[in-house]
Order: C-alpha cells, then sequence, then structure tokens
C-alpha cells in the first residue's frame, strides 16, 4: 500500500490518496483477476467513506481522463478498482471487466462516496483482464514491467484502509504457471513475503502475509528445476519430455494438465460462474478467460420494447422502454381523440365519432327541425314571417 499524497484544503481536506499495488518476481508476471466469493471473500474496508470524483462515471480507471483534470482537478483522487491501468491514456481494451453474483463490489467505486464491501456469496465476484499473449508482454498494462508492480486500486479516504483480495497471476507470461493466492493489505505498511530466503521476497514488503513461497521438495530451485541424474539443477540429463525431472523417476513423461491428469487434454478446466452463458455445470477448474457474456446477453424485462425472451444475462443496459410523450415501442403519439398512433379527426368531421356540423352548426345535430322554419324552432305565420305574430 503506498501513500500518493495527503490532501489539505480543499473538498479532499483530511484525506490521503492510497495506491495499491502487487509486488512481482518477473517483468513478464501477468495479473489476470482480482476476486473473491465464499471461501477467499474480497475485503474492502475503510474507516470512513472514500472519495469518488462525480467527473468519473466508472468504477475504474477510465473514468480518469487527464484532459478533464484542468477543469476537474481532484479527479486524479478518484478511487478505482484497476489492473495496472492509472487512467484514461490506456487503451480501453487493457481496462478490466467485471463480473458478479450477489454482491458487486463496483458499485463502491462510483456515483458518491464508497463505504467497506465484502465480497462472500457463493458464487462471489472478480475484474478481471483476459489474457493477451506472452508478445503483448512490452505494452500492456497487466504485466509487471521493470519495476515488478502492478497497480490494484486506488483510494481517497480520511479513514484507515485494509481488506484482502484474492488473485490470479500467470507467472513468466505463462498461462501454465498459475499463481493463485489470498492477499491482505492494510495502509499501514505493504504487506508481503518479509524472508529474504524464500522464492517471493518482497524488498518493499513491511508486513509478512504469510504468502512466502519457497523452493519445493525435490526442487533446487525457484524457477522448478529439479537436480538431474548428473547432480546439476536444471539439468538436461536423462529428460525426454524437458520438464526438468529426469525420466527414471518422473511420474510424467510429458506433463499434467490443470485437472491433474498427465498428458491431459484440460477436460475439467471450464467456465464456472453461473450467470455466464457458457456456464459448464461439470468443470471442476474455472478458466476465467474461458467465461463469456456476450451471446446470451438481452433484455430480459418483458415490460421492455426489446425484451428477449432467449436471453438469460443482462447487465442492465440492454433494455429499451417507451419514451417520455410517446405511447409505443414505435414512437407514436396519442392523437387528439386518444388513439396511439391514429390520424386524429377526419377531414370534413367535427368530433372523433365522424360526426358533421349540421345547418345550424351543431357538431352531428339533427339540422332544422322538421315543420320549422329556423334554428331555434319557430314556424312560420300566417304571414309568412318566420317567427311572426302574423
Amino acid at each position: 500500500m503506498e501513500e500518493v499524497v495527503s490532501h489539505t484544503g480543499g473538498v479532499l481536506d483530511g484525506q490521503t490518496t492510497y495506491r495499491l499495488y502487487l509486488n512481482c518476481l518477473n517483468e513478464t508476471d501477468y495479473l489476470s483477476s482480482c476476486s473473491g466469493d465464499g471461501g477467499n471473500p474480497l475485503i474492502i474496508n475503510s474507516t470512513e467513506d472514500w472519495y469518488n470524483d462525480a467527473a468519473s462515471t466508472t468504477w475504474n480507471a477510465q473514468g480518469v481522463n487527464p484532459a478533464f483534470l484542468g477543469f476537474f482537478p481532484d479527479l486524479a483522487f478518484d478511487s478505482f478498482l484497476t489492473i495496472g491501468a492509472e487512467d484514461a491514456t490506456t487503451p480501453a481494451a487493457q481496462h478490466p471487466s467485471t463480473v458478479w453474483g450477489d454482491i458487486d463490489a463496483s458499485t463502491q467505486f462510483v456515483g458518491g462516496p464508497g463505504s467497506s464491501v465484502t465480497v462472500d456469496d457463493a458464487t462471489g465476484g472478480a475484474w478481471y483482464t483476459p489474457f493477451p499473449g506472452a508478445e503483448a508482454a512490452g505494452s500492456h498494462a497487466a504485466f509487471a514491467g521493470p519495476d515488478l508492480q502492478i497497480l490494484i486500486m486506488q483510494i481517497t479516504t480520511a479513514g484507515e484502509l485494509s481488506g484482502q483480495a484474492q488473485l490470479q497471476v500467470f507467472m513468466n507470461a505463462d498461462q501454465d504457471q498459475e499463481w493463485r493466492d489470498l492477499l491482505a493489505f492494510d495502509a499501514c505498511g505493504t504487506a508481503g513475503c518479509t524472508d529474504e530466503t524464500a522464492c517471493n521476497y518482497s524488498i518493499e514488503a513491511t508486513i509478512d502475509d504469510d504468502s512466502c513461497v519457497y523452493i519445493a521438495d525435490g526442487e533446487c530451485d525457484c524457477e522448478g528445476n529439479v537436480l538431474d541424474e548428473c547432480g546439476v539443477c536444471g539439468g538436461e540429463g536423462q529428460d525426454l519430455d524437458m520438464d526438468g525431472i529426469c525420466d527414471d523417476i518422473d511420474d510424467c513423461v510429458g506433463e499434467y494438465d490443470l485437472c491433474g491428469e498427465c498428458n491431459g487434454a484440460n477436460d475439467c478446466v471450464g467456465c464456472m460462474i453461473a450467470i455466464a452463458c457458457n456456464y459448464d455445470p461439470n468443470a471442476t477448474v474455472n478458466d476465467l478467460d474461458l467465461c463469456e457474456y456476450d451471446s446470451c446477453a438481452g433484455c430480459t424485462d418483458a415490460d421492455a420494447c426489446n425484451f428477449d425472451p432467449d436471453a438469460t444475462f443482462d447487465d442492465g443496459t440492454n433494455c429499451t422502454y417507451i419514451a417520455d410523450g410517446e405511447c409505443d415501442c414505435d414512437g407514436n403519439v396519442l392523437d387528439e381523440c386518444g388513439v396511439c398512433g391514429g390520424d386524429g379527426i377526419a377531414d370534413g368531421a367535427c368530433d372523433c365519432d365522424g360526426n358533421v356540423l349540421d345547418e345550424c352548426g351543431v357538431c352531428g345535430g339533427d339540422g332544422i327541425a322538421d315543420g320549422a322554419c329556423d334554428c331555434d324552432g319557430n314556424v312560420l305565420d300566417e304571414c309568412g314571417v318566420c317567427g311572426g305574430d302574423g
């Protein structure tokens, strides 16, 4: 946890802006996701609400546009979740997406002050960036880079911060070298491995979070190499499958898939997010990169104009409704007769029932009555005067 600036005066008086980084071992380490669920809760706690700038309309760093800082200088200290990206200058495709179950932590980073949130439901949730391939290591924000750090969140608050998140890292830009752990953090120091003898010792860490990783039994270095039959760490020896283990003691000449099967096809890997379009109930290893939410996305509100009975996932932005002042989904309005999309009173008619003016000017009237000589009901007297006295 790094203190960026302590604010004095103005709207942010008394608050401090913090940045939380993941310290990595290699420049090509890739942070794929930050998540939490019932087994490994995501917790972001502050003893005071945190600051979300009104000029930012999103939960991630895309809302921090340097072009607006001249008008809204406090926008630079907006609170956001991220994976590497610091502001809108990072290409949009590199900013993370989210998927949540019952508890959406991203709502606490947009639209007014944010407050402590814990994601501990069965489905859980995450913010994540799909792996772009090792060739993107020099240009994608989610790689550690020369400073061996990846930004996870920025929070501005007058309170004390603490929490934890489950992180998924692909070591050395290799998805087969996946590392996952639940890491704690607080504003009083930087959490990490403080044991200099560990493989993942962090010189920046001031708080030991029990995340230290050591050379595993049977291996001879932190890269997973073993002594070959010649006693050379990582030597080739009689290692036909090039896995660093001599073939005479190798349980699997080849490699294990994610399911633990030698030379298997990863048949147990799938999308285990229940709201995803391609949710696989038979999968036992979850791969967030496989999950997709587009093919089944649509409007699930039966009252909406574009209701899609086949849609199973509604992200809240798909539905459209009858606009104010209109009476149906085709943009029609009520005519003067109260008919939606109607033509109103017909030409020559005097009302919505199709009546016309009679000779007395009455809409739908019967005109001059039989025997009368005018519209007032008068008759001719014996002198032939209409309404006369004779």
